[in-house]
């Protein structure tokens, strides 16, 4: 497999983007699976609460332990599941083959510094955005984390402060990239969502049965969200390797 030419530190938000597309369309079949599998693990708490038959409110959050215990579980099995995923778009732009055992072990080796950051970066985010401007910034400062905490051997508080580091030359451009992202991951969900509301009144005149359609509703809402991770995972891996190659 021939290893992939990433653009340089003074490439603009659509040549990053353009290398993210070429890591993504090399890697999806390979990484998909792991995607879906670290998709259906962070849907774990709320697959359970739908099964209460209760709405889910987001001011008043359950307060049922079954429920927290399982969405903790349902993070940190993310967290690794992810973490295979970048290892292996790692490993394929360099020319490497996919190899689970070793990609599995590397992300075992990593998985509670990758809890840990995430955690501890979310806290920091959060007291940032007490002053707003802050928090705004180390959200996208610390975008990076999953690939520093990977690739480079530092511990929970120096990998926030190496992503901050990293990404503070390339700000603009980071947070450009990933609105941009979002942006066409959520019309990717709009039109999904337009597309089952027309496949659902046919299949209904049909006398499909409303519980049988939901469940392919929520497989095909699986499946865009686990390609979403597959491309945010190459974009985060190839502004990582511009902003290291440059630091």
């Amino acid at each position: 497999m021939p290893q992939l030419k990433l653009p340089p530190p003074t490439a603009s938000v659509s040549e990053l983007l353009d290398a993210a597309t070429a890591v993504f369309r090399m890697t999806l079949a390979k990484a998909l699976p792991a995607a879906l599998f670290a998709m259906l693990m962070a849907g774990l708490s709320g697959m359970y609460w739908m099964t209460t038959g209760k709405p889910f409110d987001f001011f008043h959050p359950p307060l049922d332990p079954r429920f927290w215990a399982l969405a903790g579980v349902g993070l940190a099995c993310y967290q690794l599941l992810a973490a295979i995923v970048m290892l292996r778009q790692k490993a394929m732009m360099g020319g490497g083959a996919p190899d689970l055992q070793r990609e599995a072990s590397a992300a075992l080796q990593r998985w509670p510094m990758l809890v840990a950051t995430w955690v501890l970066g979310s806290v920091v985010t959060a007291a940032g955005f007490v002053l707003v401007i802050p928090g705004v910034y180390l959200l996208v400062a610390l975008l990076l984390l999953p690939p520093v905490v990977l690739f480079e051997s530092t511990g929970a508080v120096q990998a926030l402060v190496r992503c901050e580091r990293l990404v503070r030359p390339f700000w603009l451009r980071v947070m450009a990239a990933a609105v941009i992202a979002l942006l066409i991951f959520f019309i990717c969900l709009v039109a999904a969502g337009v597309c089952l509301a027309v496949l659902n009144a046919v299949v209904t005149a049909f006398g499909v049965q409303p519980e049988a359609f939901r469940a392919f509703s929520a497989a095909c809402q699986l499946g865009v969200e686990a390609v979403a991770l597959v491309y945010f995972s190459a974009l985060w891996l190839v502004l990582y390797s511009v902003a290291s190659s440059s630091a």
